[in-house]
């Protein structure tokens, strides 16, 4: 106890002063889990480091790393969620020395608001000085994201287009160099749409559920920004097409053209899948919305704009298709919740363009931009070499990719699975009986098999050798695509990058099974 109190008297008193009174309300509300959870990349790393204490002691990769939380008490207990945000988005937690860099430029703020932050950022770009300045970027996002006081959800725009430092370090620059969301968590909302897109999958959700549902969808697909979301309007999202021999369907969205001189209705059609459409379709027929009525009408709330709302639904819509023992982590407080801004989704819509070498043009048309200038800032910070920010300190792909294995089920023998078979064709080849499926719904619209392993209801067998075929079909399928690729010049084929993400999933399921692990 006296050693606690030895700390918070050297605190500088300053810091007791820095948060507004509604900042400190806020602090008080936020729940603070009570382990943080890290991802291990040794045998003999620390899993979990308990919170409630103000000195975090952990091993990382054979190296004892000491977290002291020294601050005023609010500053402590919005330091350690941080922390822990940090540890989770970039599935590495914090070395001392970065805790130490970000600890000392808290000790140099006389307020704590975005604009303070992005100055400090500001400076540290313009005179070359990188050591602390991602840290502090990753944390101002994440404040953003909480809806701290002062940090505003259309602030993340600017934050995308703040400068880098120059760096001598070539593997530092491309900390900052990102995909907003991991691949898992991306696959993730790409299956449970493809699940609530069918007349059995939509019949599932409440009319709240399905809202957000949709405003997930028109995120992940486009990357509207909340000023977008305000001026669609029923009639934006049309069925374009129609196959009436598969039952496929061809949607389009009117994306609104966004930052122009003068007032204009001016769209941008941009193709949705039919997934994405009949979650929309349904949501406009339950709340009636005909073509001339806003799409998501503004209800006249002065506590809480437009803009946030978007943002609710966003994050409730992200709860929401989490696995069952996520949620239950979550209600429990062991886990953080997935928490991302509809501006995280547009980064991700422009930085996936620009790394499959789209031109200006095409990321300016997808986004609603009236100009290419924007545009070009993805090109010009996403290079191909950008895909060496996977070897920058506190990343490691192996470990983010391990971190897909949780959205698959447990093993289990054969023998004794009562429920729904996995069997499928690849490449012309039958497969039978890879594992098993825990879906609610009776029929599964992914590939069989192929789509499985990445998917949380898959239950694999404990066979080996039947994922091994699976493996080697799968890699025969990977070669041929990148020989077609090459000879097409089409080195840059996104098929490469689907082929071999499912290569490596089961590449780890197998690994997971021949290890032991359930």
């Amino acid at each position: 106890m006296s050693n606690v109190t030895h700390l918070y008297q050297t605190t500088s008193p300053s810091l007791t002063s820095t948060f507004t009174v509604e900042q400190k309300a806020f602090i008080d509300g936020l729940h603070l889990p009570a382990v943080m959870a890290i991802d291990v990349a040794a045998q003999d790393d620390t899993p979990h480091v308990q919170t409630k204490s103000d000195r975090w002691e952990y091993v990382r990769l054979g190296r004892i790393h000491v977290l002291r939380f020294d601050l005023s008490p609010e500053w402590n207990k919005l330091l350690k969620l941080l922390v822990i945000k940090y540890t989770s988005g970039h599935l590495a937690p914090l070395s001392k020395e970065k805790f130490s860099s970000i600890k000392t430029f808290i000790r140099t703020l006389e307020d704590v608001s975005y604009g303070t932050f992005y100055k400090w950022l500001e400076v540290r770009a313009a005179t070359d000085k990188a050591h602390g300045y991602f840290e502090v970027k990753s944390f101002t996002r994440y404040l953003v994201r909480m809806g701290f006081p002062d940090f505003d959800i259309d602030d993340l725009e600017s934050l995308v287009r703040l400068p880098v430092p120059s760096t001598t370090d070539p593997f530092l620059r491309y900390q900052d160099v990102e995909a907003a969301m991991p691949t898992h968590f991306k696959n993730l909302i790409v299956n449970r749409l493809v699940e609530f897109g069918t007349p059995e999958g939509l019949s599932t959700l409440n009319d709240q559920e399905l809202k957000d549902l949709s405003v997930l969808a028109i995120s992940y697909a486009v990357g509207c920004r909340p000023q977008q979301f305000a001026k669609l309007i029923g009639g934006s999202v049309k069925l374009h097409a129609v196959n009436h021999k598969t039952g496929l369907k061809r949607y389009l969205i009117a994306v609104p053209l966004v930052k122009q001189s003068a007032v204009t209705d001016s769209t941008t059609p941009v193709a949705l899948s039919s997934e994405i459409g009949r979650i929309i379709d349904e949501y406009k027929k339950r709340f009636n919305i005909e073509n001339g009525d806003t799409l998501y009408p503004y209800d006249g709330d002065k506590k809480r704009s437009l803009s946030q709302q978007m943002h609710k639904s966003l994050n409730d819509a992200l709860l929401f298709i989490q696995p069952d023992h996520v949620k239950v982590a979550i209600a429990n407080e062991r886990m953080d919740p997935p928490t991302y801004t509809l501006y995280d989704f547009r980064h991700n819509i422009g930085h996936s363009m620009a790394m499959l070498n789209a031109s200006a043009e095409e990321i300016a048309m997808v986004l609603g931009h009236a100009s290419t200038v924007a545009a070009s800032y993805y090109i010009q910070a996403t290079p191909e070499i950008a895909l060496l920010k996977h070897k920058a300190l506190g990343s490691n792909p192996v470990w983010k990719g391990m971190v897909g294995l949780l959205l698959t089920g447990y093993s289990v023998d054969e023998t004794e699975w009562q429920g729904y078979f996995v069997s499928g064709i690849i490449r012309g080849k039958l497969i039978k009986r890879v594992g098993g499926c825990e879906r609610y719904q009776k029929l599964c619209h992914l590939q069989k098999v192929r789509s499985c392993y990445g998917c949380f209801y898959f239950r694999p067998f404990r066979d080996i050798s039947k994922h091994k075929e699976v493996l080697d079909i799968m890699t025969e399928e990977l070669i041929d695509v990148v020989d077609v690729s090459r000879e097409g010049q089409g080195v840059l084929n996104p098929l490469i990058d689907t082929a071999t993400q499912t290569k490596n999933e089961i590449e780890m399921v197998i690994n997971r099974l021949e290890a032991g692990f359930r």
